[in-house]
């Protein structure tokens, strides 16, 4: 007798939920399995989360889209034509 519900499945097998069921992705970073219509990530089909992208890249998409360039203030270095009086140099205090 045969029982119909003792079906090998690899590890890597994707569950089927439904028809209108998602394929699941594996992270790039974490390597879990992952719903892309679910991912935080701006880069959706290839990490599982914001923190993942976060944490592979250094950066995240959406933080470098909206960044903004701010211009470089140049300073003109300072002359200072009076010289400065120095303190008289103090000897070392001798201890007896």
């Amino acid at each position: 007798m045969v029982c119909a519900m003792a079906e090998t499945t690899s590890p890597d097998a994707v569950p089927a939920f439904g028809p209108d069921s998602e394929e699941m992705l594996r992270c790039n970073r974490c390597e879990l399995r992952y719903i892309p219509s679910k991912s935080t990530s701006s880069l959706r089909l290839t990490y599982c989360s914001f923190l993942c992208e976060l944490g592979d890249l250094g950066f995240s998409i959406a933080g470098l889209e909206h960044m903004e360039p701010q211009p470089k203030a140049i300073e003109a270095p300072t002359v200072d034509l009076e010289p400065q009086e120095s303190e008289p140099e103090s000897e070392p205090a001798v201890v007896e």
